[in-house]
């Protein structure tokens, strides 16, 4: 190999660490996070397993933006989510709000108030430190636009893009995700004919 041809491939590979070191890489595990919402419940990623999840990570300037995603997503995966009781939900959906950015004389408990009064269409996960966005490199503050990840049964990424709610974007989203959990079912149809539950709720 020439000394130019070795240059380069340093100077490729640098760029590579840079890029993937920006945010989170499509293809590979997500990141565990264990957080609560407003009624203390508690929701760890890793426990999800089984389940693909979508998660749109946004900040108190973002919820306007977060809710019209999680409105969405409820109004056309509503039954996939709502799943038998007793069995493992095909489909999750969760706002990550940064919380970090919130005037330190708000309390946290008259905030999880304001949400139990008007909670968001799906659960509002508090990064009360902002934790979880820093590990996902999340940077909505700096693009203005939510962060959107959907997470495979394996907890693997498999998707992930900035973007504000638009209806073209959407479409996309929805299609890839219909495709997903129609692969999600068709592995795990034959578990459930043996318990006879019947995963794929009526449209």
């Amino acid at each position: 190999m020439s000394i130019a041809e070795r240059l380069f491939l340093m100077i490729f590979l640098q760029l590579v660490v840079v890029s993937t070191a920006s945010s989170i890489t499509v293809g590979y595990e997500a990141p565990d996070f264990r957080l609560q919402t407003a009624d203390s419940k508690t929701h760890q990623l890793h426990k999800m397993r089984g389940s693909v999840v979508f998660l749109i990570a946004g900040n108190r300037k973002l919820r306007k933006e977060d809710n019209q995603w999680g409105e969405a997503i409820v109004a056309d995966f509503k039954k996939w989510i709502n799943n038998a009781k007793g069995v493992t939900p095909i489909f999750r959906c969760y706002i990550i709000g940064n919380m970090d950015d919130i005037p330190k004389f708000i309390s946290r408990q008259f905030i999880k108030k304001q949400l139990l009064k008007k909670p968001p269409p799906v659960p509002l996960l508090l990064d009360w430190k902002g934790e979880v966005h820093q590990q996902y490199k999340i940077e909505c503050k700096k693009r203005k636009k939510p962060s959107l990840y959907i997470v495979d049964q394996q907890g693997k990424v498999v998707f992930h893009q900035y973007s504000k709610f638009n209806r073209q974007t959407y479409d996309k989203i929805r299609q890839f995700l219909r495709n997903l959990l129609s692969q999600s079912n068709s592995t795990d149809s034959q578990k459930s004919s043996r318990s006879g539950v019947d995963l794929i709720p009526s449209r």
